[in-house]
């Protein structure tokens, strides 16, 4: 059930937030050579994804309710990304992360965009910057809150989630991942899910 937080002067009907519980497993997909458990971006980098903070107010970890989303928001989000090579996805391994405890997520999908006086917009436009305008007031008003969950741009289906670095990595359980090279066949469903195909001709 969605729980409502006390109002502030930038959010007058407080905010909708919604529980994910301790032992609730998220998906995160990443490189190889990369750890599942994130903060991003590096310090002294600028920001570079939709809910990122302005000006390293704080930093996200991104990860998805399934593997469909966590895909899709990874691998496929640029426009050209529905025609790409094999060896592009199999540089990336995805893995489960199991929440140790719960996590508050301000809603921004659903009746939350009409709640927060916004659209759905929020995580579908271009310019990022409204998004982390908003990203970064929920995190200021409300000391409590953990991160967003919102829906996938690319298949609005799907749940995302953002979460803010109040978010211990000790909070986070990375449990063993999954190479996208030894499973050829998901690789191939979640491709044609999306329309996408691989890249077949000769490298020049």
């Amino acid at each position: 059930m969605p729980v409502v937080f006390e109002p502030t002067s930038r959010f007058p009907a407080g905010l909708l937030a919604v529980e994910l519980p301790a032992g609730e497993i998220v998906v995160r997909v990443h490189q190889q050579n990369k750890a599942a458990v994130f903060f991003g971006p590096k310090a002294g980098f600028p920001p570079q994804n939709r809910f990122d903070a302005p000006r390293s107010e704080y930093r996200t970890l991104y990860a998805a309710e399934r593997l469909e989303s966590a895909f899709v928001e990874s691998v496929l989000r640029r426009p050209a990304g529905r025609i790409l090579r094999r060896g592009y996805v199999e540089e990336r391994v995805w893995t489960p992360l199991r929440l140790v405890r719960t996590a508050r997520l301000a809603k921004l999908l659903d009746e939350g965009l009409q709640f927060h006086r916004v659209d759905a917009s929020v995580s579908a436009a271009d310019d990022y910057a409204e998004a982390r305008s908003l990203a970064l007031a929920l995190y200021t008003d409300f000391p409590k809150l953990d991160g967003l969950t919102y829906r996938s741009r690319f298949n609005n289906g799907e749940i995302c989630f953002a979460f803010f670095d109040r978010l211990l990595p000790t909070d986070l359980m990375a449990m063993p991942q999954q190479r996208f090279d030894a499973h050829p066949e998901r690789v191939d469903e979640l491709m044609a899910l999306h329309g996408a195909v691989f890249d077949t001709s000769s490298a020049v």
